[in-house]
């Protein structure tokens, strides 16, 4: 612990110094929020989406929620604070603040090689050339802060990546949070069904590139959640659970839909040709609803609005809520930083921290959110950002994969012009 501590203090404190609570003129109510309420409209109204929710934190206020539409086309039940959504990529950060939390209690550093805990990944091989066949030994050891922020040199398995390492992941069934059970067409192997036998499949393949060297979006974080897993002796939901989930209250965030709450859970949809929408995950015949399959940390939670928004309001209180400490305010400060080696980027200018983007002088801002920002988003839509400079937060439930809607930018660029006017 005091190694990792040591070895980011310098950057930590040069750009996320502790900051103060900003003191705002008055609370904020749901009817300030009118340009993220008209975002919400602009979908629904038109049955460009079913239905949206939103949650908003600002400072100390109460948590704000906007809600929109429809669980799904085909009922008339309403989007509510509590509605459940497939958060896909969402899960990460969530996975990332459970690894800094191993690492605050000195159970690993962010510099921890990731063979002395997954003894398969002892001897990597990398690609001589980007999608090159033929390889050599990798002659840098995956670290712990390479998992966290895509720069392992590990792939990923996504739909419309035809690189011979996607490829690779489909045909030996490395497809994480996909819920796919049966070996798919061109696969030698059915989809892999735990941790354990992921991370055996992930470690005979070659690298993409050195680790530390570049980012490209990958598999690792996945892989992490086998970390939590041997570091404990728990599964990695059980970890989760009595860490993060039952502190902050946040009850129905899982890795499965009970049968009781699927009166809540949404249908995913995907467009196609000539503006049709079709249902692709159905909330009456979901996998999600099946088992907790294969615990994916990179993409398998579902949760509402208003147990993410706990998570955010954790986040923003720099690791408490409601009296519950989840980790130190240092922890959360170099969560939040830029956690990649020296000379690498991601999305032109910014970094990358404990499984989030981070926003750095001169990076890019789709809504002007300032330098040290942070969040990240799922396949399906859902997207979060925390804004430690203004206190501010939101949450934005969608069901959409992939999404092919600016709803990205447009939920940022409304969240600020709301700040700005209610401020």
């Amino acid at each position: 612990m005091t190694n990792m501590m040591t070895v980011d203090r310098r950057a930590l404190m040069a750009a996320f110094g502790a900051l103060a609570l900003p003191q705002f003129a008055r609370a904020a109510s749901s009817g300030d929020y009118k340009n993220l309420q008209a975002f919400i409209d602009s979908y629904v109204t038109p049955k460009k989406l079913a239905g949206i929710s939103v949650a908003i934190l600002r400072g100390n206020d109460p948590v704000q929620y906007l809600n929109g539409g429809t669980l799904a086309f085909d009922t008339p039940l309403k989007v509510t604070p509590d509605s459940i959504w497939r958060v896909y990529s969402m899960s990460k950060p969530v996975t990332g603040m459970a690894i800094m939390k191993l690492i605050e209690d000195g159970k690993l550093t962010l510099d921890t090689p990731l063979s002395t805990i997954l003894p398969d990944f002892k001897d990597m091989r990398v690609r001589v050339a980007p999608n090159s066949a033929d390889t050599r030994p990798a002659t840098k050891p995956i670290l712990i802060r390479h998992l966290l922020t895509h720069t392992s040199g590990l792939g990923y398995a996504l739909p419309g990546n035809t690189s011979p390492t996607a490829l690779a992941y489909i045909k030996n069934g490395i497809v994480p949070g996909s819920r796919q059970v049966e070996k798919t067409e061109g696969a030698d192997f059915a989809p892999a069904r735990n941790l354990d036998e992921m991370a055996t499949r992930v470690a005979k393949l070659p690298l993409d590139f050195e680790p530390g060297s570049r980012w490209q979006y990958a598999v690792g974080i996945d892989v992490l959640g086998l970390v939590v897993q041997k570091l404990t002796g728990k599964t990695f939901y059980e970890y989760l659970r009595a860490n993060i989930f039952e502190p902050l209250k946040m009850h129905d965030t899982d890795f499965v839909v009970p049968r009781n709450k699927l009166n809540r859970f949404t249908s995913v949809v995907a467009a196609r040709p000539i503006g049709r929408l079709e249902v692709v995950e159905d909330r009456k015949n979901s996998a999600f609803a099946r088992d907790r399959d294969i615990m994916s940390g990179g993409g398998g939670l579902v949760s509402t609005a208003r147990d993410y928004a706990r998570f955010n309001a954790m986040l923003l209180n720099e690791g408490t809520l409601d009296g519950a400490r989840i980790v130190k305010p240092e922890t959360v400060r170099i969560a939040r930083s830029n956690l990649m080696e020296a000379g690498v980027k991601f999305g032109g200018q910014n970094g990358f921290g404990a499984a989030m983007q981070v926003i750095l002088p001169g990076g890019a801002r789709p809504g002007q959110e300032p330098a040290g920002s942070y969040g990240w988003f799922g396949i399906a839509g859902t997207q979060m950002f925390v804004d430690p400079t203004n206190k501010f937060s939101v949450v934005t439930m969608l069901q959409m994969n992939p999404t092919s809607l600016p709803v990205q930018a447009d939920y940022k660029v409304a969240a600020y012009k709301d700040f700005a006017a209610v401020r």
